[in-house]
């Protein structure tokens, strides 16, 4: 971009910034995600490193906090409240580090720090004011100058001393915070009363110190995590964190003193993928030096001490540019949209493309090319857009217009009929498209399909394009002298499909029936129909009555599976592709200690992958469904669950870990 265009960014981010600031700090009412605002920080500060002609002392990204209030009575903090700055990588801690080894030096220090990592809980800070060792007064942040006197509110927190065993003055710092578990508690009491639910912890930690009647207060069990002390002589935090405990207060024992970046970042990793497990919000460490000299030295900037910093977890949600809008013909004929990104990082992975849904979904959004969008990864990995800044909207932003023809064979897209209604997606009706051709085959092959690893979706679409494969039976008739010479394709990986293609011949009959790719069959439903018919052959010829009569199987499903076998194309293409393939019957479902037992399974676990829990599960009897309902009889978390995790709460769903999983195997 020009720099007149730079400028005009930079001043439309710096009022979008100020204007969640002020929602975030001053109200308490965050609109975006934590993980969003730091990306929208992120891209102003690079802009105004780009062209420093533009830099002003009055931008977001040099002031810390906000405004305060006029509910609760103003107070001046003695001391002024940092906040840390943030950095989302090992190599941008040691980037950290090298800074601070460079500033020591330039002082005459040679010694090496070393650190403590402290869980950064995702709560709400507080100030707590000790006289001669008498609790005199609580403040909230504010703006980092000036707070909220919120001291009745906090004497009624049990977990915060208010008398110490020796007379001092001091002040400490902690992080407010509440259970998960009160929160579906409080949540529930609230849905009762016609009341908005709070969204997370946080906000619920937030919401509650803000109330005006200290019974509030002392009813919703608040707890505090210190772990800081402003006065008194301490040479390392460590030390500081036990005093703090010799003093009475609630401090979070899951710290380690680290000699070394390297043993930080094996606790990082450790706490990424079990965070979820904890009945408290965290969203990454604080590292800090362990060194109160070296602290000391080091100093502050403009807005942070130096001596620290909040090393955050890979982000769920973000913001980026929406580049283009295209079309994705899936194996069923469904148009779906595709929004093209400029590349951004989520939750550890590069993302380019999100789904966009359906046109509807684009017309809710009022999303258009050029918008500065919202992004994130649900529990199923795959990333949508959920919000667009039409504040950021360039002037040439564009907005989408659903094509009429099919991108691929160019036929009319029609909505089906649903029941009197329509259907919400566009379909190609085109039997022979050669989008939802490719899309089948791709889907045929996949890992809960017949699972021929070795034919990844690059592979099937260069081998459709070259037309050595055709249709499912043509994969098992592939040759090892096909492949050897093709571009990319040498001895070792001609040899390795064809032990991918031999090893996918004997098939579990529910996986088969998944990857034939029969409309409206989902994989679940799929086991549920083999369980029940036990052979293929069965299931051939079942009725739609006996269909219907299956648990799990629903009218639509019924009729597309009477339908797929009914066709003639169909009946010919299974009588070859049963000549190649071996299809083993399905035993009944399984007894065990989950028996009658549904859960839903989202995020990351630390040791399994899903399709491993998932197996666990329905080994022991249990079924696993692909969403919450009432009828859930537990939420398996992991890291970066998603809306699940929310619609447990909503549904007052139990959450296990996957260490508690295993106890419920026993």
């Amino acid at each position: 971009m020009n720099k007149l265009e730079a400028k005009a960014k930079i001043e439309e981010l710096r009022g979008l910034l100020e204007r969640h600031r002020v929602l975030y700090h001053v109200h308490d009412s965050p609109t975006i995600s934590d993980e969003v605002y730091d990306s929208l920080m992120a891209e102003l500060a690079f802009l105004e490193k780009r062209y420093p002609e533009f830099d002003d002392e009055r931008s977001p990204t040099k002031r810390i906090g906000g405004e305060v209030l006029d509910h609760f009575e103003k107070v001046q903090h003695e001391v002024k409240q940092w906040s840390f700055d943030n950095v989302f990588s090992l190599e941008e801690l040691r980037d950290w580090n090298e800074r601070n080894i460079t500033l020591l030096q330039k002082e005459g220090v040679t010694q090496k720090p070393t650190f403590v990592a402290e869980m950064k809980i995702d709560g709400l800070k507080v100030v707590l004011t000790y006289r001669d060792g008498i609790f005199v007064r609580a403040a909230t942040r504010g703006n980092g100058e000036v707070g909220e006197d919120i001291t009745e509110n906090i004497k009624t927190v049990k977990v915060i001393p208010l008398i110490l065993s020796q007379k001092v003055s001091i002040t400490v710092v902690g992080e407010a915070w509440m259970k998960k578990k009160d929160l579906i508690k409080i949540n529930k009491e609230r849905e009762s009363q016609g009341l908005a639910s709070y969204a997370n912890t946080r906000n619920l930690s937030a919401g509650t110190l803000r109330q005006l009647d200290p019974k509030v207060v002392a009813r919703r069990n608040i707890q505090i995590f210190a772990y800081d002390i402003e006065g008194g002589d301490y040479t390392s935090q460590e030390e500081e964190l036990s005093k703090l405990e010799h003093f009475g207060f609630l401090v979070n024992k899951d710290r380690k003193v680290c000699r070394t970046l390297e043993e930080v970042q094996k606790f990082y990793e450790k706490w990424k993928g079990k965070r979820n497990g904890e009945d408290y919000g965290i969203d990454g460490l604080v590292v800090k030096i362990n060194e109160r000299d070296l602290w000391d030295i080091l100093g502050y900037t403009a807005k942070s001490p130096r001596g620290g910093v909040a090393y955050k977890f890979p982000a769920v949600e973000v913001a980026t540019r929406l580049l283009a809008i295209t079309l994705q013909v899936g194996r069923t004929g469904a148009i779906t949209p595709v929004a093209e990104l400029s590349p951004v990082l989520i939750a550890g992975s590069v993302v380019s493309r999100a789904t966009l849904h359906n046109a509807n979904e684009i017309e809710r959004l009022d999303v258009r090319v050029g918008d500065t969008v919202q992004l994130r990864k649900t529990g199923d990995v795959i990333p949508e857009i959920f919000g667009v800044f039409t504040e950021l909207r360039p002037k040439n932003a564009r907005a989408f217009v659903m094509p009429t023809v099919c991108p691929e064979c160019h036929s009319p897209l029609l909505k089906e009929k649903v029941g009197k209604e329509s259907s919400v997606a566009f379909y190609c009706k085109n039997k022979n498209c050669p989008a939802k051709h490719l899309e089948g085959l791709i889907h045929f092959v996949s890992k809960k399909g017949m699972n021929i690893e070795e034919l990844g979706q690059k592979t099937v679409e260069i081998f459709h394009d070259i037309g050595l494969i055709t249709d499912f039976v043509s994969i098992f008739k592939l040759q090892k002298v096909d492949i050897v010479g093709l571009e990319g394709f040498g001895e070792k990986s001609a040899e390795n499909i064809m032990a991918s293609i031999e090893k996918a011949r004997k098939v579990p009959l529910h996986r088969f029936l998944f990857a034939l790719g029969i409309r409206h069959l989902g994989e679940q439903t799929a086991k549920d129909i083999a369980r029940h018919f036990v052979s293929f052959g069965k299931i051939q010829k079942a009725s739609y009555d006996e269909l219907i009569a299956v648990e799990g199987v629903g009218e639509k499903v019924a009729e597309t599976v009477v339908a797929y076998f009914n066709d003639k194309h169909t009946q010919e293409l299974l009588a070859k592709l049963l000549q190649e393939v071996s299809v083993t019957e399905e035993g009944k479902k399984r007894e065990g200690n989950l028996s009658g037992k549904t859960f839903v399974i989202t995020g990351t676990l630390p040791t399994l992958s899903r399709d491993e829990a998932k197996e666990l599960i329905e080994r022991n009897g249990g079924k696993v469904s692909s969403s919450v309902s009432s009828k859930t009889s537990y939420l398996l978390l992991g890291e970066n669950g998603g809306s699940k995790y929310d619609d447990a709460i909503k549904y007052g769903a139990p959450m296990i870990s996957e260490s508690e999983l295993q106890k419920l195997l026993k």
